[in-house]
């Protein structure tokens, strides 16, 4: 597939309905594989489960310091109507969002996934709808050919401050570059950070190493078809150094310094997630079966 396509493709624009108002964020969706299943059918695999990604403050924002579970979430897609395309949302309710979500067993982690192969399934064979492009295990850096170091390209494709091509509903891509050692978790925590300047929108965007067609397989050079590219993480807002209070008579500032800086969270924790199957908390106790029935409001 040409990067185009994938690029244009691999996201989603995702839109949280709260009570007090409404959130936007980027995501995308990322396929989780059977085992290859050996010489019998050498090359095929099997989807076992697709899922949205984003943020966990996307899907469960927080007003101050609490964390809202969203009256409605919607993802979107591309579907074709005549000679346009137009969004056609998905609408998730609070209780299947709940049964579909999953977050990492660490509530600093901030990525969230949303179980929604069965969504999927009658919208992609109906042929109505733009082509979408998933990403998956084997694209992480180091397993497909490419591995990154710091000082090394990255591209965030997202919707930054929901700006976006509304004609052919595709989406932003900004570029920047590793800033820390890659590998390493930063601070302590399973993230690192990218050099680009990035805004509000753009949480829960995937980035990708900077496509290349030349690749080394087994210290052989090759030149590659198509232009490949590496999943490196999803991207969740800017890091802040925040200075002491200053008090006055009647209020107090808190000054924060930013420094173009944009946190990234390790692709693998996709993986993780999935295998942790750690629920929300507000999730039932209950909540241990595939969801059942089509979403509430659901495009079509």
């Amino acid at each position: 597939m040409k990067t185009d396509d994938a690029f244009h493709g691999i996201t989603t624009l995702i839109t949280a309905n709260l009570q007090q108002g409404q959130c936007q964020g980027s995501g995308f969706f990322y396929q989780q594989m059977a085992p290859a299943p050996g010489e019998a059918r050498p090359g095929w695999r099997e989807v076992q489960k697709t899922w949205l990604v984003t943020n966990r403050h996307v899907v469960f924002p927080k007003i101050g310091s609490q964390e809202m579970v969203p009256d409605t979430l919607a993802f979107h897609m591309r579907k074709i109507d005549g000679q346009v395309l137009r969004w056609d949302p998905v609408v998730l309710s609070r209780a299947d969002l709940l049964a579909r979500a999953r977050v990492h067993s660490n509530p600093l982690v901030d990525v969230c996934v949303v179980d929604v192969l069965d969504l999927l399934k009658d919208r992609v064979s109906s042929g109505t709808y733009a082509q979408w492009y998933p990403v998956h295990a084997e694209q992480h850096a180091g397993k497909n050919n490419i591995s990154v170091e710091v000082a090394d390209d990255a591209i965030v494709i997202g919707y930054p401050r929901g700006y976006y091509d509304d004609v052919n509903l595709f989406p932003i891509v900004k570029s920047g570059i590793i800033a820390t050692r890659w590998g390493l978790p930063f601070k302590g925590l399973p993230c690192f950070l990218v050099d680009a300047k990035l805004f509000p929108g753009s949480s829960g965007s995937i980035v990708v190493s900077k496509p290349r067609d030349i690749v080394v397989v087994d210290g052989n050079v090759m030149l590659a078809r198509d232009k490949q590219f590496a999943f490196l993480g999803v991207f969740s807002g800017e890091p802040y150094k925040q200075e002491h209070p200053l008090d006055f008579d009647d209020m107090t500032i808190v000054r924060k310094s930013s420094f173009n800086l944009g946190i990234v969270w390790y692709g693998v924790l996709v993986d993780q997630i999935i295998s942790q199957d750690c629920r929300h908390p507000e999730a039932p106790a209950n909540t241990t079966q595939q969801p059942t029935g089509a979403p509430s409001g659901a495009g079509g």
